[in-house]
């Protein structure tokens, strides 16, 4: 569908004003760009993981709402190397449009998932999570409560200054770590 509209404007890069060439340039690129939303759509339904993740790799490099949109229904994906790379993904664009889907992230049975929503959550740095931060101070999974350290020290959230001192004695060394660093970060 998207070929044939394109071999019939490429005629029309030869036309003699230069407004029709450059209408039927930008309808290219748009046809290019929705054909390949098509297909990446088409390898993220599929069965190969690796090539699903390297689509969502593309698909990260790629603006507009149509990749965006397609990275964040990855996160439903099966494969959790897909859900994680996305989870990854996400948190180092830290669009506000993808807060919720992400954070909707946090219900994953798999801890190892949960600890990478926490730190992409993190990089959002936005207030709203504070709450749910502070109530996974409680977590006995060091890892977790690693990040949501990390998370809350960039927040500034002095409402958990007296348990990053209290953790300063817990017995993993990274939740130790994690908060000094979060005392440290904390304003006046």
């Amino acid at each position: 569908m998207y070929e044939q509209r394109i071999q019939k404007l490429k005629v029309m890069l030869k036309d003699a004003i230069p407004e029709v060439r450059n209408a039927a340039a930008q309808a290219i690129d748009q046809l290019q760009a929705k054909a390949s939303i098509d297909r990446f759509q088409q390898i993220l339904e599929g069965d190969d993981n690796a090539a699903k993740l390297r689509a969502v790799y593309a698909l990260s490099e790629l603006d507009g709402d149509e990749s965006l949109k397609l990275i964040v229904g990855a996160l439903k994906n099966d494969s959790p190397d897909v859900r994680c790379t996305v989870i990854r993904i996400l948190g180092e664009k830290a669009d506000p449009r993808t807060l919720g889907p992400v954070f909707e992230q946090l219900d994953d049975p798999d801890p190892a998932i949960q600890a990478l929503v926490i730190e992409a959550l993190g990089n959002f740095r936005d207030r709203r999570l504070a709450d749910s931060f502070l109530s996974m101070l409680s977590s006995d999974n060091p890892d977790i409560l690693t990040r949501v350290v990390i998370a809350l020290g960039r927040l500034g959230e002095t409402r958990a200054e007296q348990a990053f001192v209290e953790l300063l004695g817990h017995p993993q060394p990274a939740v130790r770590e994690a908060a000094a660093g979060a005392l440290g970060s904390l304003g006046a």
